[in-house]
């Protein structure tokens, strides 16, 4: 970036083009002489430190679906995801009747997706949870948890998150899974006391809630996302008494309770990921559920502005990522099973590993980017006023750089490799695009 130069006859056009006509997605336009030029400039390895960082935790309270199961990646290791909820009644209250015995019990919670290979066979264990999950607490965060008791179900299956199931008089079929639960449960409610179900706060306090979990695989297993909220997710017991043969349904509410739960070992990974290291960097990484974050620094951009000894004008910033999809570190990198994010976000970074909005953002989603192109590989960010704010501060001033995220990381299982400052591709390191004037007055 300390010398700029013009690229090929396409930036030229382009040039000519900015430099006869104003440009609504450029910040600074209406503060350019017409007798400034426009340059363009590249940044290379040499100006980009980046490194890639664990993730702490996340809020998942409330999250828009629920995910469970385990999932071994050769690149980013073991993720054994899980999710607490609670349950309630879907009467006023419930009166089992005289003589009350269990038939049977179905967990049957509504498919919403899914990540990595469903070929494997997957086995789901439910437990009691038996710790108070008091609804004043605003704090549920990805590596909370609660004491558990009893297991209700342990069920193996192959996952088939896109075959419609008919159920009742339904013509039209859902993707639903139907986990039996043992009928031990059904005998607990109908042996304790009527006064346990004569309302939902009360019942509540008297069964806590349900942990879905998920055993470890030595496959590649996959994450099963589930929408708990819809009314074909239900707990059912069905259930005769002295009168009559029937079911009850429990279910989950947006009143509740309802979050998930993750773990991630990157220690098994076959090509393992280099952390906190701001040397050296091949390749960048990202992944949801509380995994990984990308950190970028662009150290030397105010300096580069100083050596120029006149003023520089933003005119556009654009961060460009490049997907890493063959071979990485000697281990192939199978993104048909482990396919990318939509979208990808990018924050300002604060010393103390906390984020803030970029004033690019505040434009808009088409103006700042972060989408990913299956065309071109890449995923870009117009971050201008950022690089502008750079370049105008002092040069002791502190620059912690920017994180990268994938999208809706609470709920969301996806990851993504991207080429790195180092890369030993140069034509797809991540780079700065960076367009800009000089301005003497």
């Amino acid at each position: 970036m300390k010398t700029k130069h013009l690229i090929i006859a396409s930036l030229l056009l382009l040039i000519g083009f900015v430099s006869c006509k104003k440009l609504p997605q450029h910040i600074g336009d209406s503060l350019q002489p017409n007798s400034s030029n426009i340059h363009v400039s590249f940044s290379g390895n040499q100006d980009i430190k980046a490194e890639v960082k664990h993730i702490d935790s996340l809020s998942t309270k409330a999250a828009s679906l629920s995910l469970v199961g385990n999932l071994n990646d050769p690149h980013f290791g073991n993720s054994n995801l899980s999710f607490y909820t609670q349950i309630g009644l879907t009467s006023n209250s419930l009166q089992w009747g005289e003589g009350a015995t269990t038939d049977s019990i179905v967990m049957q919670i509504l498919y919403a997706g899914y990540y990595g290979d469903t070929l494997t066979p997957m086995t789901i264990r439910i437990h009691e949870v038996t710790e108070d999950m008091s609804g004043d607490s605003i704090y549920y965060y990805s590596n909370t948890s609660f004491e558990i008791g009893e297991e209700l179900a342990n069920y193996t299956f192959t996952p088939r998150p896109k075959t419609k199931v008919l159920i009742g008089n339904d013509t039209i079929g859902v993707n639903i899974l139907q986990i039996p639960v043992n009928n031990a449960l059904g005998e607990k409610f109908m042996s304790n006391a009527e006064s346990s179900f004569s309302s939902n706060s009360v019942f509540m306090n008297y069964f806590k809630g349900l942990y879905f979990s998920c055993e470890p695989t030595s496959e590649t297993g996959s994450i099963c996302y589930f929408n708990l909220l819809n009314t074909k997710s239900y707990l059912r017991v069905y259930y005769h008494n002295n009168y009559d043969t029937t079911f009850y349904d429990f279910n989950v509410s947006d009143k509740y309770i309802y979050f998930n739960h993750f773990e991630h070992d990157y220690t098994t990974a076959q090509a393992p990921i280099t952390f906190n290291d701001t040397t050296y960097n091949p390749y960048l990484y990202v992944q949801s559920t509380a995994g990984v974050r990308s950190r970028i620094v662009f150290p030397n951009l105010n300096q580069w502005a100083k050596d120029m000894n006149t003023n520089v004008l933003v005119n556009e910033a654009k961060l460009i990522l490049t997907g890493a999809n063959d071979i990485i570190n000697g281990v192939n990198n199978d993104t048909a099973t482990f396919t990318q994010p939509v979208q990808i976000i990018a924050v300002k970074a604060n010393e103390n590993g906390t984020y803030g909005i970029l004033p690019d953002q505040l434009v808009g989603t088409s103006y700042f980017g972060g989408y990913y192109d299956p065309k071109t590989d890449q995923v870009w960010f117009r971050i201008s006023e950022y690089v502008q704010d750079l370049i105008l501060a002092k040069p002791e001033s502190d620059n912690y750089g920017l994180f990268l995220y994938t999208y809706a990381g609470s709920y969301n299982a996806k990851r993504w490799i991207f080429h790195g400052p180092d890369s030993p591709d140069t034509t797809k390191r991540i780079k700065l695009e960076l367009i800009y004037s000089q301005i003497d007055d």
